[in-house]
């Protein structure tokens, strides 16, 4: 029921990949040894210092169409998605209502503390009623939350892939929103990354490992 998500331009890709293969580098030299560092490093200030992986040349200045509604298509599925969700819950319960307002239509099989039963017993207006005793309207409530996953399946949400996204954001830190509306222009990042790449202390995970090995394990 929701439009399938565009696919990124692949020079868009290319460059955020390009710029987290740079932060892996520096964050995780130390697995590296000195020769090896040695290249990468080179390899990374030369390259961030071109062109070679840029989307689109940011020097290139683009007037904002505020028409476009391109530039408020995530405004529209956010809104698309309430409205989907929004319908549905609205005709069940107006049907809940309109049939049985005022109904008891079950009885729990499980004991309940009185706390529940503003919970269980709403539009029910008996104080003494045992709060096992389920009224339609907050029954209705109860499977509104509970079906919630099935919602989601059937109304193709996008939760797993903002899961998704989510963790990928803590291992890697999120990405800076190069060229978009607001952001850093690709330069001025790429320039940043070669300047912490050109300040690095390399201290190799290998330096001194067999005495390190000797002491920890030698008789």
């Amino acid at each position: 029921m929701q439009p399938q998500p565009k696919l990124e331009p692949y020079k868009k890709v290319r460059e955020a990949q390009f710029l987290l293969q740079a932060r892996a580098f520096r964050e995780n030299n130390h697995v590296l040894t000195n020769e090896e560092f040695e290249q990468f490093k080179a390899y990374f200030i030369e390259t961030l210092s071109t062109n070679e992986f840029y989307a689109e040349d940011p020097k290139k200045e683009e007037p904002v169409n505020p028409f476009d509604p391109n530039s408020n298509e995530a405004i529209m599925q956010m809104a698309k998605g309430n409205l989907l969700n929004y319908i549905p819950q609205t005709l069940i319960m107006g049907w809940v209502n309109y049939f049985f307002a005022g109904f008891v239509i079950m009885k729990l099989p499980f004991p309940l503390t009185d706390g529940f039963k503003s919970m269980l017993q709403n539009g029910i207006m008996t104080p003494n009623l045992n709060v096992r005793y389920v009224s339609s309207i907050s029954w209705y409530f109860v499977n509104l939350f509970g079906l919630r996953p099935i919602y989601s399946i059937l109304m193709g949400s996008s939760e797993a892939d903002e899961i998704m996204k989510q963790a990928s954001q803590q291992q890697h830190g999120p990405m800076p929103n190069i060229g978009g509306p607001g952001g850093p222009k690709a330069d001025k990042v790429f320039a940043a990354e070669a300047e912490n790449i050109q300040i690095l202390d390399h201290e190799s995970f290998y330096d001194g490992i067999i005495e390190r090995f000797i002491e920890k394990y030698g008789s």
